[in-house]
């Protein structure tokens, strides 16, 4: 059943990647909306003429869980082994060109899911030197990042809880459990800390710019694209209900018998191990890591198109707006509030009038409520900014506190997005 409704802008956006791509690979964390984004795409690509055929890291992973590979490479914990992850992987890079050859009709359609995290169909988003690749690259394909707010992330949560306890499908126990969820989390918030995307502390909850960034990085190599989502989607059946398949990539007993004779042959199991650990390394390693940041930013206003370009701002103005982006989002607010102050002062602007939404901060398509003069907008607005932000955090000093310990890293994560569309 179709629960995107068809006059959102999702549905026109999911709507235009079934049209055009071939080949579309949903990939993040469990608890992110992946399976509810591939069903409804599958729907929606079939009403429009289109031939699904799905690739799943769940369902590929089976043929290779033989009872001779169990007992050589056994679960622990509940956690298949690294040899059997990087053997999925293997056969899965050269399955998706198999489809290719296979299937060159136009209606064609594949839809994978990559959960990437802990080395699972990473290869797939990894450069490499086979035919593979320059279908991964082309325009043909697109690597899709759905990004839940926090509230959509809060009732997946949930909802996950329950359908664990009584799950509605087979595959649905095999779903990662809220507490892994979080865990899941955790590690994507340590390695935004690893590659300077936050400061956020480790027990930062989900927030959707740190997220976003993460998979942004990961997918450096690959046409992609983050997708918000941002209401809440209450399927009436099982988000693994698909009855529109055209076929499911799931290797054969020769082919996984190969891809694991090939893990064999070149990996001892201790480099495994570390392949799994450094799953990472593609943005970790990387000599020349991509410039930090997510593309969930926030819109200048349209007055201020093209105020970062035209703004000149001093050294001493630099400076102080940097320290402002240096401080740790666990500084005392007096002591931001100086900082804030200290820059407003050296912006020389006195003509700014300011309000702060301290209502509802929404993090994707609002930004701080400044008004502004035609003259010196750049500066006018950056002090405006300072200001609304100022006000914000005098607010939460007295009751009722209208911001919660989630929305508060957001507005700063906001802030300094805004702060360095002017090179800061």
């Amino acid at each position: 059943m179709l629960v995107i409704p068809i006059a959102s802008n999702l549905y026109k956006v999911v709507k235009e990647m079934v049209h055009t791509k071939r080949l579309i690979f949903v990939t993040g964390i469990p608890g992110v909306g992946k399976s509810l984004l591939i069903q409804q795409m599958a729907l929606i690509a079939s009403e429009a003429g289109r031939e699904v055929h799905l690739l799943r890291y769940n369902l590929a992973r089976q043929p290779f869980e033989t009872e001779v590979n169990i007992s050589k490479y056994p679960e622990v914990d509940g956690v298949t082994d690294p040899a059997i992850r990087k053997a999925v992987g293997l056969w899965a890079r050269q399955a998706v060109w198999q489809w290719h050859e296979q299937h060159p009709a136009a209606n064609q359609l594949l839809i994978g899911e990559l959960p990437l995290i802990g080395n699972r169909l990473i290869e797939l988003v990894e450069p490499g030197d086979d035919a593979a690749e320059a279908l991964l690259t082309s325009d043909q394909t697109l690597f899709v990042v759905p990004v839940p707010s926090w509230e959509v992330r809060e009732v997946i949560e949930a909802t996950r809880a329950r359908t664990v306890a009584e799950p509605q499908n087979e595959q649905e126990r095999l779903d990662a459990p809220p507490n892994v969820l979080r865990a899941m989390w955790e590690s994507v918030n340590g390695l935004a800390r690893d590659i300077g995307l936050t400061k956020a502390s480790p027990q930062t909850p989900y927030n959707p710019y740190i997220y976003g960034g993460v998979f942004e990085a990961l997918l450096q190599f690959r046409p992609s694209q983050l997708l918000l989502i941002d209401q809440v989607l209450r399927p009436s059946h099982s988000v693994y209900d698909l009855d529109v398949l055209a076929g499911t990539l799931v290797p054969s007993v020769e082919a996984a018998n190969a891809a694991m004779a090939e893990v064999e042959s070149r990996y001892t199991h201790a480099e495994l191990v570390e392949l799994v650990q450094n799953w990472h390394g593609l943005i970790t390693q990387n000599p020349s890591p991509p410039n930090p940041g997510p593309e969930l930013r926030l819109p200048l206003p349209e007055a201020l198109a093209c105020a970062p370009e035209e703004t000149q701002l001093t050294a001493v103005q630099r400076t102080a707006l940097q320290k402002i982006i240096n401080l740790p989002l666990d500084t005392a607010p007096d002591k931001t509030i100086a900082a804030l102050d200290e820059a407003m002062a050296v912006l020389g602007v006195e003509t700014a009038v300011t309000t702060a939404n301290v209502h509802k901060f929404d993090v994707y398509d609002s930004y701080f409520n400044v008004s502004r003069t035609s003259e010196q907008s750049g500066l006018t607005f950056l002090h405006g900014l300072l200001q609304a932000y100022r006000n914000v955090l005098l607010d939460l000093q007295k009751p009722p506190h209208t911001l919660t310990v989630i929305e508060l890293p957001l507005l700063r994560i906001a802030l300094e997005t805004s702060l360095r569309q002017f090179d800061i």
